[in-house]
Formats: structure tokens, C-alpha cells, sequence
């Protein structure tokens, strides 16, 4: 049987990552770095850098398949240029990059949210166009395309105050995705190109690891544990499961942990211990320390300190 993949070198574990990161450090020479956001299946990640195997390219995706599919297809190519994360690129701008550090940001075929219900969810906002402005160096460039063109006029609307000059451009299909194809086939033959190119520097400070503490609780009754939602300031946590081994005396709570689009799965233990019942996150636990992990523990303890002792 052939191997799933040669190598695993390309994939990176968000959650160990110096944040923010010395890309020089991770590629082991001082090259230009370029980032593609969504790069799917990979087939242009895997282009791209083959044909510059003098520039450091970082991917962000967030589909776990998609991911296996590019290592497949970078497993294929003898360079050691690419480097990809499961992680959204909000979380991945804000906080593993230092200020002018990118000289290039590639995206093909964001999702466009066509329904007006849904618009929230796009990209390519003023905050974030800020921010991708404040990692690339002076004159760096960022490149979108989309086969909808209502999309690129919502984009052209959020320019103002970026520090972005524009050129648009209408295209021919030449990226060979997966979905460009799939629009090729069905008809369509034109597509359109953004090129903001930065003219002026935005700053956008990078954002900080939240301070993670454990907690102690004098009584803990699982029978009576309840976990409430908790939703404020752009940060969520939702309550999924609590599996409890009474033998061990150890409780495990799963929670779901978010701040703005950054979702992470978390498991929480309560634990008994010499000195009470512990809370703290489950050994090996691998996620960035933020706000919303932070508030997650303080939920748990406070649902914990709520059961009162088991009777």
C-alpha cells in the first residue's frame, strides 16, 4: 500500500506556533513570504510554488479534506517552500505575523455569501483589509478573485480607509481550481481580478495570548453539573458534552470556544485532588490561549461550583 502522504513537513500545528511567528525561522532562510487564504484542494498553492521556489508560501484552510488533498499534492514536488495551517485567516493575520513581513496575499474564490442574510460572513471587510494591510511591506500586493461580480463591488465599497490603491480587471479562466473548472463547464468565461496594492501603512497591533488560570472547588456533583451559553463581546462559548468516570473522579467537559470567526474545540477536566476538585484544561490540550478559552474555563468552574457536594 502507498503511503497517504511522503511527507508532513508542509502541515503546522497552529496551536505550538510562536505567536507571533519567525517565518525565517520555520523556512530556515530569510526569503520573501507570500500567503494564500482558502487554497482548497491546492492546485494553485502547488503552481505557484513550484514555479518560485525562491518565495516561502503559507496557506490557510480550514476543511480538514482539503488539507489532505494539497499535502498529497505537494508530497509530489521535492521543494521545502510551503508551509499550511488549518486555521482561519482572521486569527492567522492577527497573530502570527509580524507588521510588513508578507510581500504577497493570494485568495481565489472566497466564498461570496450571495444571500444579504449572509453578507456578515465575507471576507474581505474594512477591519480586515486593515489588517492584511498592516502585514504586508510597503508596496505589497493583494490579489482577489472571484466569478462573481457583485462580490467585488461589495469589496470596492470597504476600500476606502485601507491604505490600498485599486486595479480591476476582468479575466479568463487561468487558476485551474477545482471550482474554477466547475464554473468553466457550466458556461461561465469570465471572472474577475482585484489588485490592491498598499500605498500607505495601516498599523493594526498584533493580538496577545490570554492569561489561562486553573481553578479549585471545594465540592463537585456531576449529577447536578449544568453549563449555561455564553455569548458577549464577540466572544462565544457553547457547552456539547459531559462524560464523567465516577471510579477515576474525573469529569470532562467539551466545549466549543470562539472569538469572532476563531472556533476552537477544548476539553475542560475536573478533577479531584488532594486539595478539592481542580479545573484546568485537559493534559495536551493544543489551541491558541484566548479570550473565549479563558472565559470557557471560568464557565466550567462556575457550573462546577454550582452542583454543590455529591450526597
Amino acid at each position: 500500500m502507498k503511503p497517504f502522504y511522503v511527507s508532513l513537513k508542509p502541515f503546522l500545528n497552529h496551536g505550538v506556533l510562536l505567536r507571533p511567528t519567525n517565518w525565517p525561522a520555520v523556512f530556515a532562510n530569510n526569503n520573501p513570504v507570500e500567503v494564500e487564504i482558502g487554497f482548497g484542494n491546492g492546485e494553485y498553492l502547488e503552481r505557484i510554488s513550484c514555479e518560485n521556489p525562491q518565495i516561502n508560501f503559507i496557506g490557510f484552510e480550514q476543511y480538514c479534506e482539503r488539507i489532505h488533498r494539497t499535502l498529497r499534492k505537494l508530497s509530489r514536488t521535492e521543494l521545502d517552500n510551503v508551509r499550511v495551517l488549518r486555521l482561519d485567516a482572521r486569527a492567522g493575520f492577527e497573530r502570527y505575523f509580524f507588521p510588513k513581513t508578507i510581500t504577497r496575499v493570494h485568495c481565489l474564490y472566497p466564498p461570496p455569501w450571495p444571500k444579504k442574510s449572509d453578507a456578515k460572513h465575507r471576507l474581505f471587510t474594512t477591519d480586515f483589509l486593515k489588517l492584511v494591510n498592516s502585514r504586508l511591506v510597503d508596496a505589497g500586493v493583494l490579489k482577489i478573485v472571484t466569478d462573481y461580480q457583485p462580490y467585488i463591488d461589495w469589496v470596492g465599497e470597504n476600500i476606502q480607509g485601507t491604505g490600498f490603491t485599486v486595479e480591476f480587471k476582468k479575466i479568463k479562466a487561468n487558476y485551474g481550481t477545482k471550482f474554477e473548472k466547475k464554473w468553466v463547464e457550466g458556461g461561465q468565461n469570465e471572472f474577475y481580478e482585484l489588485l490592491l496594492t498598499k500605498h500607505a501603512h495601516i498599523p493594526v497591533g498584533i493580538k496577545e495570548d490570554s492569561t489561562l488560570q486553573s481553578y479549585l472547588v471545594n465540592h463537585f456533583n456531576p449529577d447536578n453539573f449544568v453549563m449555561k451559553e455564553y455569548s458577549q463581546d464577540g466572544i462565544a462559548v457553547s457547552f456539547k458534552e459531559v462524560l464523567y468516570d465516577a471510579k477515576k473522579q474525573v469529569a470532562l467537559v467539551h466545549v466549543i470556544a470562539c472569538d469572532g470567526p476563531l472556533a476552537q474545540n477544548i476539553r475542560i477536566v475536573i478533577a479531584l485532588s488532594p486539595k478539592g476538585w481542580r479545573v484546568n484544561l485537559a493534559e495536551g490540550t493544543m489551541l491558541m490561549p484566548t479570550m473565549a478559552v479563558s472565559q470557557a474555563l471560568d464557565c466550567v468552574y462556575q457550573s462546577a461550583l454550582a452542583t454543590g457536594p455529591i450526597h
